[in-house]
């Protein structure tokens, strides 16, 4: 394999998305171009953790170099300077497309492989073979459509019922407004990157192949502030506070979501806004529980009142009611209260109740008496 991204960064292979990126922001810092000046092993260096960032820092990247290493797409290949791809012989696709499990189609030149090896790295310039490659290329300064963020909503049990409206308080990244997100304080200029000559990214050949990234310097916007902005540090974004009322419909289910648009994180380079999506977990209840469009309870009686006949106080979602126990009712007995349950898209459930025989443990003399006669006139009489 040429790269281990997880060995370059120093995290294990189950590293989470916020280890990955702290172990990017320490390297990043120690070997920058800009303090490591005429030090080539430093800015390779650099080279190597923000490429391994722009893979692993992607959830889909991730996920898609995890898939080429567990196929071994790297095998034979070699590394050499800057870090390049494709050792002495190049890449081994000797088991692609060969009928094998890979999965990879290499018919017709590189396929769906060069595809899947494309989109890592952002589906530019990769695999320019010689006049082979298609060179396929996309302009990383083109506007492109922020990232949703994903929250998670608690609510109780009968909140999601009958439908109730949330406040909640968002810390989001948001568009400097003081630099209109270019990162550059207002009336300075910006200069062409002398890395990537403005291109914003930077290629690398080896073995025949050629791979390009974003540039290590500018980070792929192809210029470099002169005198970054004091509000945002050059970012381009800033954290605001925002307070937004949430409706929760009736009869939303544990898991269900929710998608408020543009709500998420901004957009680069005048690209459109991503969502909010908030995935609401609803809390148990000690009394009901949820089936469909269905409410199930309990409701302990007494033997008499089994025997007997009566009614019991019952909690329904909307109400307390006094529930008829027919008179012969057995333990484990479910009576159905129409149109008690949830109402979802016009569509109205029932609520069950689960009549139980409460025994008691402790008994008064009078009472093992009294119920030892009773039990007498139910024996047969031989008589």
């Amino acid at each position: 394999m040429a790269k281990d991204y997880y060995s370059v960064l120093g995290v294990p292979e189950d590293a989470s998305k916020e280890e990955i990126k702290k172990a990017f922001r320490r390297l990043a810092k120690k070997y920058h171009p800009d303090r490591n000046k005429d030090n080539k092993e430093a800015e390779n260096r650099f080279k190597d953790i923000s490429e391994a960032h722009e893979v692993l820092g992607d959830e889909k990247k991730r996920q898609q170099y995890d898939t080429m290493r567990k196929y071994g797409a790297f095998a034979g290949a070699g590394t050499q300077g800057g870090g390049g791809f494709g050792g002495q012989g190049g890449f081994d696709f000797s088991q692609f497309g060969k009928g094998g499990n890979s999965g990879f189609d290499t018919q017709g030149g590189f396929g769906s492989f060069a595809d899947i090896f494309s989109s890592i790295f952002g589906g530019e310039d990769v695999f320019g073979r010689g006049g082979m490659g298609a060179g396929m290329r996309r302009g990383r300064n083109a506007p492109s459509r922020g990232s949703d963020l994903n929250i998670t909503l608690n609510v109780t049990f009968e909140e999601a019922a009958r439908g109730t409206k949330k406040t909640i308080v968002l810390n989001k990244p948001v568009t400097c407004t003081a630099c209109s997100g270019s990162g550059t304080e207002p009336g300075a200029g910006r200069t062409i990157c002398p890395e990537c000559q403005g291109r914003g990214n930077v290629s690398y050949a080896h073995g025949g192949f050629a791979i390009s990234r974003p540039c290590p310097r500018c980070f792929g916007k192809g210029v470099i502030n002169e005198k970054p902005c004091r509000v945002c540090g050059g970012n381009g974004r800033t954290r605001e506070k925002k307070k937004l009322n949430v409706k929760i419909p009736a009869g939303i289910d544990d898991g269900g979501r929710i998608r408020l648009r543009g709500m998420g994180n901004p957009g680069k380079n005048g690209g459109p806004d991503g969502d909010l999506i908030i995935t609401v977990a609803v809390q148990k209840h000690q009394q009901f529980e949820r089936k469909g469009n269905d409410v199930y309870t309990k409701v302990y009686v007494s033997y008499p009142d089994a025997a007997l006949g009566a009614r019991v106080p019952v909690k329904t979602l909307n109400k307390d009611i006094k529930l008829a126990i027919p008179a012969g009712t057995k333990s484990g007995t479910l009576l159905r209260l129409k149109g008690q349950g949830l109402s979802v898209n016009g569509h109205q459930g029932d609520q069950y109740v689960e009549v139980l025989i409460d025994v008691p443990d402790d008994l008064s003399d009078r009472q093992r008496e009294l119920l030892k006669e009773f039990q007498k006139t139910l024996e047969p009489n031989d008589g």
